[in-house]
C-alpha cells in the first residue's frame, strides 16, 4: 500500500463531530443553531466549548461560508468571503481560546442583521479548528503528516418573512446503500431552508407490516434533493429486505406545509 493511500485510510478513520482524537479534543454544543430574526435585530447566542482532552489546549475559532450538495455533503469554503455573505454581520468574543485540561467555555457571538437586509436566509459557521499547539499528527512508514481537525457548527438566521416551500416531486423505490429504500425526490422554492419530517406506515408482497421515518435532511433554497425514508423496525428488531409492491401511507411534514401519502411503489 502506498503511503498516500495509508493516509487516505487514516483521514477518513478520522471521527467527524464532536470529538477529534489525539492533540485536538473538543466537545461543542449546539451543534446547529435554527434562529429567526427581523431587519434591524441583533441575535446573541452562546456555544458551550470544552477541552475534552487531559491536558490544556488552544483552539482557534473564526467564521466561514459552507454550502450543501443536493446529497447532503457539506462544503466549508475558504477564508474569503463568497457572494452575497452575511459574515460580515457577525461578531465573535475572540480568535483564539485556551482551556485547561476538560475545561468549559461559554463562548459568546452575536449577528447584526442589517436595517435594509432583505428578506431571506443568512447561513455561515462557526469553526472551532486546532490552535498552533494542538496539530494532529499521522505517521506512516516513518513519515509524519499534519492532520487538521475541525468542527463546524453550523448557522441558519431567518430573515423577516423567509421559510421554506418544499413540494413532493416523486417518491420511489430506489437502491441506498445497497438496500431498496423508499425515497422522496424534494424541491424548495422557498427562501430559507426546509427540513422534512413524518412518519410512514405500509406493507410489501410478504404481508409484513413496516414502519418509515422520513430523513431529516436540510434543503436549501434552489434545491432539488432525493432523502431516504428509512425503515423504523421495532425495538429489538433489524430491517428487512423489501419485497415491492411495497404500500405506504402517512404525511410528510416541514415548517409552513405537508403533504399526505397514500400510494403504491413498485
Amino acid at each position: 500500500m502506498s503511503i498516500r493511500k495509508l493516509l487516505a485510510l487514516m483521514l477518513f478513520a478520522l471521527p467527524a463531530a464532536p470529538a477529534l482524537a489525539g492533540s485536538f479534543e473538543a466537545m461543542v454544543s449546539p451543534p446547529r443553531f435554527e434562529l429567526q430574526a427581523r431587519p434591524g435585530e441583533t441575535l446573541r447566542q452562546i456555544v458551550d466549548i470544552q477541552n475534552a482532552g487531559d491536558r490544556s489546549a488552544t483552539f482557534s475559532l473564526r467564521t466561514a461560508d459552507w454550502d450543501l450538495s443536493a446529497d447532503g455533503g457539506l462544503t466549508i469554503h475558504p477564508p474569503e468571503l463568497q457572494p452575497d455573505s452575511c459574515r460580515p454581520w457577525t461578531r465573535i468574543e475572540r480568535r483564539s481560546l485556551r482551556l485547561p485540561a476538560l475545561g468549559l467555555k461559554r463562548f459568546r457571538f452575536e449577528i447584526q442583521v442589517p436595517d435594509d437586509a432583505p428578506a431571506g436566509e443568512c447561513r455561515l459557521a462557526l469553526l472551532i479548528e486546532p490552535g498552533d499547539d494542538s496539530q494532529l499528527m499521522a505517521q506512516a512508514r516513518n513519515i509524519r503528516f499534519p492532520i487538521e481537525g475541525r468542527i463546524a457548527v453550523i448557522i441558519y438566521v431567518g430573515i423577516g418573512d423567509a421559510k421554506p416551500q418544499l413540494e413532493v416531486r416523486e417518491l420511489r423505490l430506489d437502491e441506498v446503500n445497497g438496500r431498496l429504500t423508499p425515497v422522496v425526490l424534494l424541491h424548495n422554492s422557498g427562501t430559507a431552508h426546509g427540513r422534512p419530517e413524518g412518519f410512514l406506515e405500509g406493507s410489501d408482497a410478504s404481508g409484513q407490516r413496516l414502519d418509515f421515518t422520513v430523513a431529516a435532511t436540510p434543503i436549501l433554497p434552489g434545491q432539488t434533493c432525493v432523502i431516504p425514508v428509512w425503515q423504523a423496525p421495532a425495538e429489538g428488531t433489524g430491517r428487512v429486505d423489501l419485497q415491492p409492491p411495497l404500500k405506504v401511507r402517512g404525511m410528510i411534514e416541514w415548517q409552513g406545509g405537508e403533504h399526505r401519502v397514500d400510494t403504491v411503489l413498485e
